[in-house]
Order: C-alpha cells, then sequence, then structure tokens
C-alpha cells in the first residue's frame, strides 16, 4: 500500500509541476510579449528625442531662374485684382482673374507706382487682352515667361526700369 500511495503522490506532484509548468509559461509569454512591446516604444522615443540629432530641413541654394532675391531696401506692391477678357481661342471667349504683387527697389520707387497705379493696370490689361489663354497655360515655362513680360511690358509703358518683378499671387483662367 505504501508503494500505492508513493505511486498516487508521485503522479499527484507530477499533476502539480505539470499545472505549475503550464501556468508559468501562460503567464510568462504575455508578460515577455508586453514587456518587449513596451521597451520597443520606450526604446524609440528615447533615440529619437535624446540620441538622434534634430531633423533639419535644408533649403537648396536658389538659382536665377527668374525668382528673385528680396532685399531689405525693396518693397513689394500688392495690386488689386484684375478680371480681363482674353483673345478669342477660335469661337471661345475665356477670361483671366489674376492678382499680382510688384517688385520695386526702393520705398521712393514704390510711392511713386502707388501713386500712378493707373498706368500699372492699364498695362497689365492691355498684355492680358491680346494673350489667350493657352498662350499662358500651354507654354513650357508660360508663367515665368508671362512674369517676364509683364515686368517689361510695364517698365516700357512706364518711361524707366523701376519694376524688378512680378509676383502672380493668384490665377483662374476660364
Amino acid at each position: 500500500m505504501e508503494n500505492q500511495n508513493k505511486k498516487g503522490k508521485t503522479s499527484q506532484e507530477k499533476a502539480i509541476k505539470k499545472e505549475k509548468k503550464e501556468i508559468s509559461i501562460s503567464l510568462v509569454l504575455p508578460l515577455i510579449l508586453v514587456l518587449a512591446v513596451v521597451g520597443s516604444v520606450i526604446g524609440t522615443i528615447i533615440t529619437s528625442k535624446f540620441i538622434l540629432p534634430p531633423p533639419t530641413v535644408e533649403v537648396a541654394p536658389q538659382t536665377d531662374s527668374g525668382q528673385a532675391k528680396i532685399d531689405e531696401s525693396q518693397e513689394i506692391i500688392p495690386l488689386e485684382e484684375f478680371v480681363v477678357n482674353l483673345a478669342k481661342d477660335g469661337n471661345t471667349q475665356q477670361y483671366i482673374r489674376v492678382t499680382l504683387s510688384l517688385l520695386v527697389d526702393s520705398k521712393k520707387d514704390s510711392e511713386e507706382v502707388e501713386k500712378n497705379v493707373a498706368l500699372v493696370r492699364d498695362s497689365v490689361v492691355n498684355l492680358l487682352r491680346q494673350k489667350k489663354g493657352s498662350d499662358i497655360l500651354e507654354a513650357p515655362e508660360g508663367f515665368i515667361e508671362w512674369k517676364k513680360e509683364l515686368t517689361d511690358t510695364i517698365n516700357a509703358d512706364y518711361g524707366k526700369e523701376i519694376i524688378q518683378d512680378v509676383f502672380i499671387t493668384d490665377s483662374v483662367i476660364q
């Protein structure tokens, strides 16, 4: 009977040990998984905040591709919106709504242009009335050429080079 008791205890002990293993594995495995996820998150935060240098934005040097560099002495003069009928393209009549700003060299030039804004508006309207929508939209460098043409036309009508650049701040062709 002692043998049977020993065998019974051994099988009971084995069953208890087996249950403990199952319980410990079922507890340890999720615990390890949670710790791994939490550790990854904390490691990422620490790395991005303290170890890696802060992200920097590099600005490419400006080339001379029709974009002006503005000095402190220069001024930008915003103009009121233009709405102009474009030249007919076949049977299609289109119009353009455009808002421009002008770059001048000095405060003195700015005051002079603001005083004679009618001359500037007339130059812009006369130039735009000669253009077709396709001339502006389909040209490979349409807006760049158009800005240069606006600058040259305004300066020619003004009688001197007062405008350095034209900025197109809004445009719609319909």
